[in-house]
């Protein structure tokens, strides 16, 4: 196959999409597909199979791209020398969102789109403004060929509101599992003497919750040789190093090398996700493939990813309820080790990297093939119209709210 996958430029590869995009594209080249990257960027690069795509500015909080007037003719103009099999999108990350649909009818290619947001558990202005940019995306998600979606919460919503069930697919995340897994020996364990190690790793911004985490671990005043280990950079980084200086508490900041990160995460027992949001972590995913007791809010798809293999506390009662989910794990080595042996489990049964994009691949080659079989398109242009237009700033006003709320 020929497919289109939308990246973006490095400096903004923060986040679950970006690492999504770029394992796929992997295993969709080590498979024999052959994979272009449409990459909003204003530099030029030397990759091979990469088209880039200028834009005015990049919403740094919510990753959205605003393109120039020149994106959507060069976009064309790409898809029309590549004639890929089909494009395979990311949704929300763009205006150029609206126009894909009209551009690949006209060309005869085949669109499918993937959300990674996804519904809160809980109530609060995150699940009202995530759910009022679900919603102006409905007609959207009813001219796509195949939505995937990591949920069936978010499947039921879109069904619920016309998009055709047999059009989605209901696949979450994966991890390679033979990456990540439990070693022995942690060089970072021994260089920073730790004995039992508590693990954060994601973003520091407020919905990731990691201040509730530290203060949560240093109220129980815990011995030298326990150590919590805060993997990542955001905008609290320079707050929290500032405000706690304590030799038990080790900022790493961002770790781009997955051999080094896979070494912290075997320096640690215990995988903490205090998030009042989430989509579908792969940080949660990452810590039960490498044998982890994990401890997470039932915000997102944590739920679902980790069930009964580990401990779920509802992001209404994080503040009163994390102490006590961290002092049980840390009294009780017997319970973390058999956490740990249960989410290594459900990783091997149900999150396995290569089964993952395995059905994803067999439903892009269905919809391929749906899509060849009507030889109708139905071709229709792209609306310009000042309504059109208003609709299209207020998906997009919403989204910089969301992406605002998130780092409020």
């Amino acid at each position: 196959m020929r497919i289109v996958l939308f990246d973006r430029e490095e400096m903004l590869k923060i986040g679950g999409i970006s690492v999504y995009t770029q394992r796929l594209y992997k295993y969709l080249t080590a498979a024999g597909h052959q994979v272009y990257i449409f990459r909003f960027s204003n530099k030029r690069v030397k990759e091979p199979h990469v088209y880039c795509i200028p834009y005015y500015l990049a919403e740094s909080r919510s990753f959205i791209f605003l393109p120039t007037e020149s994106s959507l003719s060069l976009l064309k103009k790409y898809l029309i020398e590549l004639r890929p099999d089909i494009v395979y999108t990311p949704i929300g990350l763009s205006p150029l969102d609206f126009f894909l649909p009209s551009t690949c009818r006209e060309l005869k290619i085949p669109l499918a789109g993937v959300w990674h947001f996804d519904f809160n558990k809980s109530s609060g202005t995150y699940q009202v403004l995530a759910k009022s940019v679900f919603l102006a995306y409905v007609s959207f998600c009813k001219q796509l060929d195949l939505l995937h979606v990591f949920s069936n919460k978010l499947a039921n919503f879109y069904s619920n509101r016309g998009v055709e069930r047999n059009k989605m697919l209901i696949l979450p995340n994966g991890i390679n599992p033979d990456i990540y897994k439990q070693k022995k020996i942690s060089d970072f364990a021994v260089k920073y003497k730790i004995k039992t190690g508590i693990l954060f790793l994601g973003r520091l911004t407020l919905p990731k919750n990691p201040e509730l985490l530290i203060r949560s671990f240093l109220s129980l005043n815990p011995p030298q040789d326990i150590k919590l280990v805060i993997v990542g950079c955001g905008d609290l980084d320079e707050e929290l190093r500032e405000q706690y200086k304590d030799k038990r508490i080790i900022f790493t900041g961002l770790i781009k090398d997955e051999t080094e990160k896979i070494d912290i995460m075997n320096a640690c027992q215990i995988f903490v996700l205090p998030s009042m949001f989430e989509g579908a972590s792969l940080a949660l995913l990452e810590a039960m493939s490498c044998q982890m007791a994990c401890i997470v809010s039932d915000a997102g798809g944590n739920t679902e990813a980790l069930d009964k293999a580990g401990i779920i506390l509802p992001v209404s009662h994080l503040r009163h309820e994390l102490p006590v989910a961290l002092k049980i794990c840390l009294d009780n080595p017997i319970l973390v080790n058999h956490l740990g042996r249960e989410a290594r489990h459900r990783i091997l049964k149900y999150y396995s990297q290569e089964a993952q994009f395995h059905k994803l691949t067999t439903a892009i080659h269905k919809t391929i093939s749906r899509f060849n079989a009507k030889k109708v398109y139905r071709t229709k242009p792209a609306d310009f119209s000042q309504s059109f237009l208003n609709k299209m700033d207020y998906v997009f006003q919403k989204i910089k709210q969301l992406g605002a709320y998130l780092t409020e």
